[in-house]
């Protein structure tokens, strides 16, 4: 009896706790002092807001924080990307890159099952299997409502500017700017971006 005791006192040590991650107290420190200037506080950039009572809306399964699955999360794949990508998160001059730590603790969570409120998400919006992938960039040639053309390459859309690159610089434009034809294909893909999300 005294070695079973013994037995179960020496494997206790050796046990690591299991801690639950809190969105609260663990991610959303993350996301103010890194995400916050452009997805926070009244700010969803891209779609995307953090807040604690915003960022259930941005968990899902084609969404960008998918519950359970940190390789499949747009978020996590754009925070990880490399510096020199000009679609890496946060951009320059909006925030400090996020460490491996930090980006090692958003996937645990994410792998917890993205508990917002002690509650992991559902996953609901897509049939297993499939996954949504955000449109690819669109090279084109864009003409405003002068006639004038535009060529450059579409990246995403913010609220009702097209965000474009041209020359290896991007600038946002205003859509109501632009002839119907390029507004439709600039709100098609719009569409397709919310539907990724």
């Amino acid at each position: 009896m005294k070695t079973l005791q013994l037995t179960l006192s020496v494997s206790l040590l050796f046990l690591k706790p299991v801690l639950a991650i809190d969105y609260e107290a663990d991610i959303l420190p993350i996301f103010t002092s890194k995400c916050g200037k452009c997805h926070m506080d009244g700010s969803s950039k891209g779609g995307l807001a953090l807040d604690l009572d915003k960022v259930a809306r941005e968990i899902g399964a084609s969404k960008a924080i998918v519950p359970g699955n940190p390789d499949e999360s747009e978020l996590i794949e754009l925070v990880s990307l490399p510096d020199d990508d000009k679609d890496k998160m946060p951009p320059e001059g909006k925030g400090r890159p996020l460490s491996a730590a930090e980006i090692g603790k958003i996937k645990e969570w994410i792998e917890a099952g993205a508990p917002v409120g002690g509650e992991p998400a559902k996953m609901t919006d897509v049939p297993s299997g499939e996954k949504r992938r955000r449109p690819d960039p669109i090279d084109g040639t864009w003409t405003n409502s002068s006639g004038v053309e535009i060529k450059a390459v579409l990246l995403r859309v913010e609220g009702t500017n097209a965000v474009l690159r041209k020359n290896g610089k991007d600038f946002r434009y205003p859509i109501a700017n632009l002839s119907p034809d390029s507004q439709k294909i600039i709100n098609d893909f719009a569409e397709a971006w919310k539907a990724s999300m």
